[in-house]
């Protein structure tokens, strides 16, 4: 447990988290003033608990300004590295801000794993109360970044973390994301938000390669080119009360994919709509839909090419339909366990191929 007085007051069932790293403190002197640059003290705070065989790194409340760019040659940019073992934890997510500078290049991570490469493998790091800053608006050179790069790792969880304005690009020059498990195993995000305003247009959450991801209670908003919550070519990733709203395509998107799980989630709502579909499922298999309400959204959930159950939910409301399916195999690939409501679509409750369908008892 780790005392009150000098961090956090929490036990994180691990003797490597005893130690305590304060990156305000002797030798590593962070100021937290949104102008110095704090990147190097953190980053040494950082590299000293790794060292160590682990430990919390403390980032008492302030706003640490990151401008020192590193770099691991022909793989990535980023400007924070951390590593197994550890775990960083701030006073809050309103309290603590890990920000990054203006002017950095393409493609930048702001807090990375060292496994980027492939080679290594990053486990049993855990995330907790702060928020990474983007600064979206002041990445002219950047296509597309990302917040948090979960890439090759096992076993991280991230509980009560922001990340906010994330730049990303149209088309195939860079989807950029907040936060990013890619080629990742046994993840957990709790109470996580993403929020994108203005000139971040990232993803907020994406899963990619990954096996085994649980979303519970997070949220994703304000994308101005992407998805809320995107999961490609994954297995086993679950979406646990979680909201997809306010985004410029999907609120919680699906491609190539299996054993996908959304239980009790919401895609767009009154003033809160995605303007593309609120779930939408291509290419992928055995996907559930548990509970879930899609309203003010292009179709409520769209089927393009998948198997998916549909339990209960309310997905009324919608620009187009409530339920829409791009073939008649994609209709019969789809079970309706217990009907949704699919009332008030502006179409259709159902389209088959672009027509209605009515079916006795759904309302």
């Amino acid at each position: 447990m780790v005392p009150a007085a000098d961090g956090p007051s929490l036990s994180l069932g691990s003797l490597a988290y005893r130690r305590l790293f304060n990156v305000t403190r002797q030798p590593y002197f962070a100021v937290g003033d949104g102008l110095a640059d704090d990147g190097p003290a953190i980053q040494a705070a950082i590299d000293d608990a790794a060292r160590a065989g682990g430990g919390i790194v403390y980032l008492p409340a302030g706003t640490y300004l990151l401008n020192s760019v590193q770099w691991q040659k022909g793989v990535r940019a980023f400007l924070l590295n951390y590593f197994s073992g550890i775990a960083i934890i701030g006073a809050g997510r309103n309290l603590t801000t890990l920000r990054a500078a203006p002017g950095l290049p393409n493609e930048t991570r702001i807090l990375s794993a060292n496994s980027a490469d492939g080679v290594s493998r990053v486990s049993g790091v855990h995330l907790q109360d702060f928020t990474v800053d983007g600064s979206a608006a002041q990445q002219p050179a950047a296509r597309c970044m990302v917040g948090i790069s979960n890439v090759w790792t096992d076993r991280i969880s991230v509980m009560g973390v922001r990340v906010q304005r994330v730049k990303g690009s149209p088309g195939a020059e860079g989807e950029g994301v907040g936060f990013d498990s890619y080629y990742a195993t046994n993840h957990q995000y709790v109470d996580c938000e993403a929020v994108q305003t203005g000139a971040a247009t990232g993803s907020g959450f994406g899963a990619t390669y990954a096996k085994e991801i649980t979303y519970r209670n997070c949220g994703a908003s304000g994308s101005g080119h992407w998805m809320g919550f995107t999961v490609f070519r994954s297995v086993g990733v679950t979406y646990d009360d979680c909201h997809g709203v306010l985004n410029a395509q999907r609120g919680l998107n699906c491609e190539y994919s299996q054993g996908i799980r959304y239980v009790n989630c919401r895609a767009g709502g009154k003033a809160a709509s995605n303007l593309g579909d609120g779930i939408y499922v291509y290419q992928s298999s055995n996907v559930d839909v548990v509970d879930c309400v899609s309203s003010g959204n292009l179709n409520g959930l769209l089927n393009n090419g998948s198997s998916v159950r549909v339990i209960r939910g309310d997905f009324s409301e919608n620009r187009s339909a409530g339920l829409a399916f791009v073939s008649e195999t994609d209709w019969e690939n789809t079970w309706l366990e217990e009907p949704p409501a699919v009332s008030t679509n502006g179409l259709a409750s159902i389209l088959i191929q672009g027509q209605p369908l009515t079916i006795e008892g759904m309302s």
